[in-house]
C-alpha cells in the first residue's frame, strides 16, 4: 500500500512539475526576443573575450622574441574597450528587459488576486500576498531573465571553449571536460538539501512580513494592551530563525564553491604543469600556455556555470510555484452586463450557508420590494456579514438562490450585480489620499459640486469645510488626521455619491452619536426613497428608519418584522 502511494505521490509531483513548467513557458513567451537580444549581445561580448585570449598569445610570443608588434596591443587595448562599452550596454539592456518583465508579473499578479474568488483568497493573509508579488516576482523574473539566454550562452561557451584548446592540445582538452562534470556532479549531491533551504526561507520570510504587516495595522491595538515587548520577542524568534536557515544555507553554499574551487585550482594546477612541460620540450610557445591557462578555466567554468544555475533553477521553481498558486485561483467572472436599473427589488429562497459544520443561515425566505429599508439584527455572529457577503456575491449560497429583481427581470445574484449596489463596510476603510479621492472611488468622475452634495447627504460637509485645505485635505493611513466618526461618514458620501439603487451599510454609523446618525439616515430614507436600502446593526434607534426588520436566530432562521404594522 506505502509503495502504491509513493508511486502516486510521485505522479502527482511529475504532473505539478509539468503543469509548472507550461505555466513558466506561458508566461515567458511574450518575452523571448527580450531574451534573444541579452542573448547576442553577451554572445558579442563572448566573443570579444576570445579575441583578446587569442591576441594575447600573439603579444606574449612577441615579447618572448624581444619584439613588439604595436597593432596587436592596440587591437588588444579595442577588443578590451568595446568589452567594456558592450559589457555596460548589456547592463544597462538586462536591468531594464529585468523591471520591464518583473512589473508586468506583479500587474498580472495583482490583477488576477484583484478578480479571485472571495472566499478563496480571502484564505491567504494579506503579507503573503505581498510577498508573493515582490520577492517571490522578483526571484522568478531575475531567473527567467538571466537564466534562458545564461544556459544557451554556457553552452556555446564550453563548445568554443573546447575546441580552441582541442586544436593547441588534444589532452588536456579532453581532461579538462572530464574534470568539470565532476564538480556538476557533486554540486548536483547538495541540491535536496538547498532546495529545503531556499522553501523554508521564504514560508519564513512570508511569516514575518505578515506578523510586521498585521503590527503596523495595529499600532494603536499594541500600545493599549502593552503589546510592545511581547511582539519584540516575536521578532527575536523570527530574526533567530531566519538567522538559522540562513547559516545552514550559507554554509552549504560555502562548501558547494570550496569544492568547485578545488576543482579549479586542480584544473588550473594541471594546465600549468602540462602546459609548462610541453614549454620545456619546444612543442608550445609561452603565448599558447596563458591559452591553455585561459581555456581550460573556460571549459571547467561552463561545465560548473551549469552546475551552478541548478540553485538558481531551484530558487526560481519555488518562486514560480508560489505565484502560479495563486493565479490559477478561480476567478469571478463577469458577463459584462452595464444598465443599472432605477428601481431593484431581492428575492431570496430556501437559501442555507454554513462555515464547516456550523450552520450561520438554514433555509432562509424573504423577500425585498424596490425601495424598501430593511434593517437586519442578530446576535454576533449570527449570519448578518454572512448574508451581506452573499448580497454583494462575495461568496455563495450553498443551498437556494439569491436574485436581485428589477422591471419584471429577476438576475441572479453575480459579480455583475455590483454593478447598481453601492456599500459601506465595517470599520475605516478609507485609502491614503485626499479627501475628495477618496470620495471619488464611488465615482471616478464626480466634479466638487457632486463630492460636496454626498458630503452634505453624509452630514460630513461642515466638518470638511473647516479644515484648512478642504476637499484637498490629505488622510494618512488608518485616517490619521481625522476622528473615526469623521472618516465613517466620508465613507457613507463615497457610497451615496456613486448614486446605485442598492445600499448597504453594515454598522457604518457604529461610531458616530445618535444625532448625526439620525440626520444621516432621515437624508436617506426622505431624499432618497427610490434606494433599496439594508441597514446591518446592533442599535435599536436605527430601526426606525426601516420599513421591515430581519432577525437572524442563532440557529440560523430567519424572522421578517414589518414595521409598519408596528410587529416590533
Amino acid at each position: 500500500m506505502n509503495k502504491v502511494k509513493r508511486v502516486f505521490k510521485r505522479l502527482k509531483k511529475k504532473d505539478q512539475n509539468i503543469r509548472l513548467m507550461k505555466w513558466i513557458i506561458r508566461i515567458t513567451s511574450p518575452y523571448i526576443s527580450h531574451i534573444i537580444i541579452i542573448f547576442c549581445v553577451s554572445l558579442v561580448s563572448m566573443g570579444i573575450s576570445y579575441a583578446s585570449t587569442i591576441i594575447g598569445k600573439y603579444v606574449v610570443d612577441d615579447a618572448t622574441r624581444g619584439a613588439i608588434n604595436f597593432r596587436n596591443i592596440t587591437l588588444m587595448c579595442i577588443t578590451t574597450l568595446v568589452s567594456i562599452i558592450v559589457g555596460i550596454f548589456s547592463n544597462i539592456l538586462s536591468s531594464y528587459i529585468n523591471e520591464r518583465f518583473s512589473f508586468n508579473i506583479k500587474q498580472k499578479l495583482f490583477n488576477d488576486i484583484q478578480r479571485c474568488v472571495w472566499i478563496k483568497i480571502s484564505k491567504y493573509h494579506s503579507g503573503d500576498l505581498v510577498t508573493r508579488l515582490t520577492s517571490d516576482v522578483d526571484g522568478l523574473a531575475d531567473g527567467l531573465i538571466s537564466l534562458i539566454p545564461s544556459t544557451i550562452l554556457i553552452l556555446c561557451q564550453l563548445i568554443i571553449s573546447f575546441c580552441i584548446l582541442f586544436y593547441y592540445d588534444k589532452a588536456i582538452a579532453v581532461f579538462a571536460l572530464i574534470l568539470g562534470p565532476i564538480g556538476a556532479l557533486l554540486m548536483l549531491f547538495f541540491k535536496e538539501k538547498y532546495k529545503k533551504y531556499q522553501t523554508q526561507l521564504r514560508k519564513t520570510e512570508s511569516e514575518y512580513r505578515a506578523f510586521m504587516q498585521e503590527c503596523l495595522s495595529d499600532l494603536t491595538v499594541i500600545k493599549t494592551f502593552m503589546q510592545e515587548d511581547i511582539n519584540e520577542k516575536k521578532m527575536e524568534e523570527f530574526k533567530n530563525k531566519r538567522l538559522k536557515l540562513v547559516t545552514y544555507n550559507t554554509r552549504l553554499s560555502s562548501i558547494m564553491g570550496a569544492v568547485m574551487k578545488m576543482i579549479y585550482s586542480m584544473g588550473y594546477v594541471i594546465a600549468f604543469c602540462w602546459g609548462s612541460y610541453r614549454i620545456s620540450t619546444g612543442d608550445i610557445t609561452y603565448g599558447t600556455l596563458t591559452v591553455f591557462i585561459t581555456l581550460v578555466s573556460s571549459v571547467q567554468g561552463s561545465v560548473s556555470g551549469l552546475a551552478g544555475l541548478f540553485p538558481k533553477v531551484y530558487s526560481m521553481l519555488i518562486s514560480a510555484e508560489r505565484i502560479s498558486d495563486v493565479t490559477e485561483i478561480e476567478k469571478e467572472r463577469y458577463e459584462g452586463k452595464t444598465d443599472v436599473p432605477k428601481n431593484v427589488g431581492l428575492k431570496v429562497n430556501s437559501v442555507s450557508f454554513a462555515y464547516d459544520k456550523e450552520q450561520i443561515l438554514k433555509d432562509i425566505d424573504f423577500s425585498v420590494k424596490p425601495g424598501e429599508k430593511i434593517g437586519i439584527i442578530g446576535s454576533s455572529g449570527a449570519g448578518k456579514t454572512t448574508m451581506i457577503r452573499m448580497l454583494l456575491a462575495l461568496t455563495k449560497p450553498q443551498k437556494g438562490s439569491i436574485y436581485y429583481t428589477f422591471s419584471d427581470v429577476s438576475e441572479p445574484v453575480c459579480p455583475d450585480s455590483r454593478r447598481f449596489i453601492s456599500y459601506v463596510p465595517q470599520g475605516n476603510t478609507l485609502r491614503s489620499g485626499t479627501i475628495a479621492e477618496n470620495v471619488r472611488v464611488g465615482k471616478s468622475d464626480a466634479n466638487e459640486i457632486m463630492i460636496n452634495n454626498a458630503l452634505k447627504m453624509a452630514s460630513a460637509d461642515k466638518f470638511v469645510k473647516k479644515l484648512p485645505k478642504k476637499l484637498e485635505t490629505e488622510i494618512s493611513e488608518g485616517s490619521v488626521g481625522i476622528s473615526e466618526g469623521q472618516a465613517q461618514r466620508i465613507a457613507i458620501a463615497r457610497a451615496l455619491i456613486s448614486e446605485k439603487p442598492v445600499l448597504i451599510l453594515d454598522e457604518a454609523t457604529s461610531a458616530l452619536d445618535e444625532k448625526t446618525e439620525s440626520i444621516i439616515l432621515k437624508n436617506i430614507t426622505e431624499n432618497l426613497t427610490e434606494i433599496t436600502c439594508f441597514i446591518i446593526t446592533h442599535r435599536s434607534s436605527m430601526l426606525k428608519y426601516c420599513d421591515k426588520v430581519i432577525e437572524i436566530g442563532e440557529s440560523g432562521n430567519i424572522t421578517m418584522h414589518s414595521l409598519k404594522d408596528k410587529s416590533v
